[in-house]
Parts: C-alpha cells; structure tokens; sequence
C-alpha cells in the first residue's frame, strides 16, 4: 500500500499528459482532474466492470494488464480486447447510459489504475468546456476502435489478426495466457500454435 502511495501522484500526472495528447488543458482544469482523480489496485483476476454490472469509472491503467470479454450463448468467454500501461479501460456504453453492461472488465495481472468516477467527470464537464470537449474526443476515439475491431473481425483472417495484436502490442504474448489469445482471435488453441509456429519460421 506504502508503495501505490508513493506513484499514485506520478501515475495521476501521466493520466494528465495523456488526456492533452488529445487537446490542450488550462493549469485550472488540470488542477481540478488532479483533485477529481484517484488510484486504486486490483488483484490478479478481480473485475473493474463485472458482468451485467455497471461502469460507473473511467480507469487509465498505470501498470498492469487487463482483458474486456463476454460470455456467448454457449457461455463460453470470448475476449474482444486487451489493456496494458497508457490504455484506458471503460465500458462506454454503461458508462454513459448506466445501464448495465454486455461486456466485463478483469485485471489479468496485479493492476494499477487512475479511476475518474462519473460522477465526478459530469461535474467537470459544468466546470469546463474544454473537458467536455475532451470527453467528446475519447468518446470519438472509442467508437472508432471498435469500428476497427469490427471490421477487422469481418475482413481478416486469425493470422493477420494475431499479426496485428503483436505489431500493436508485442508484450501480450508474456503477459496474457495463450487461451484469452485464441479467444480474441476466434480460433483454438492448436491454430493459434500453428499461426505461432508459422510466424516463427519467417
């Protein structure tokens, strides 16, 4: 606990570097996101979003890896995307609706986070249009990577799915179990050996 003291105002300040990657904050608005903003750890396997429960947070990962899935008819868990440091985890839909949502949110491993409540997001929002401009922004961004997930899902083989994943995010493969992998990619787990084994031989 000593320790997540000790980088929680250095992970909330990177939480703010990232948010201006997107537009430009006044020192006012910064200074109200540094107050809004808090830290949080999960345990390996402990959900940030449960199934069918509510996204009440925005959670920017600071260390760790997490998983956002659902269970299909069969109640098989399919996975649709990982997070790791910078990303930001959240179940837009829930979030903006309160309604409960179709897909859950799980630390892999230990994970440490910067949580805005919605709560508190909403206030900012009254306070400053340059953070309700901003929340427009994520909220674009998001759309548009599901967009790319989709199609993606609908114009690419497994292979070059599995290629891409690597490209964006290399560590996945020793970080994640090779069965969320497959998951994710929609095949089993002996295709997904074939794929590895293929690639290796390039």
């Amino acid at each position: 606990m000593l320790k997540l003291r000790a980088f929680a105002m250095e992970w909330r300040r990177n939480f703010i570097t990232y948010l201006q990657g997107f537009i430009p904050l006044s020192s006012e608005a910064k200074m109200a996101l540094l107050d809004a903003l808090k830290v949080r750890q999960y345990a390996k396997r402990e959900h940030i979003v449960p199934l069918n429960g509510v996204s009440d947070v925005i959670s920017f990962i600071a260390k760790g890896c997490v998983r956002e899935y659902y269970h299909n008819n069969q109640t098989e868990e399919v996975v649709v995307w990982f997070g790791i440091e910078n990303d930001i985890a959240v179940s837009l839909p829930s979030f903006i609706s309160q309604r409960p949502s179709h897909t859950a949110i799980q630390a892999i491993e230990l994970t440490n986070v910067v949580q805005l409540s919605r709560a508190d997001l909403y206030q900012l929002y009254d306070q400053f249009h340059e953070i309700e401009r901003l929340g427009r922004i994520i909220a674009e961004h998001y759309l548009m990577n599901s967009d790319a997930y989709i199609k993606e899902l609908q114009t690419q083989n497994a292979a070059e799915r599995y290629h891409n994943l690597m490209t964006l995010k290399p560590q996945i493969l020793q970080r994640v179990p090779l069965s969320m992998i497959a998951s994710f990619l929609g095949i089993s787990g002996e295709t997904l050996s074939r794929i590895r084994a293929k690639r290796a031989n390039y």
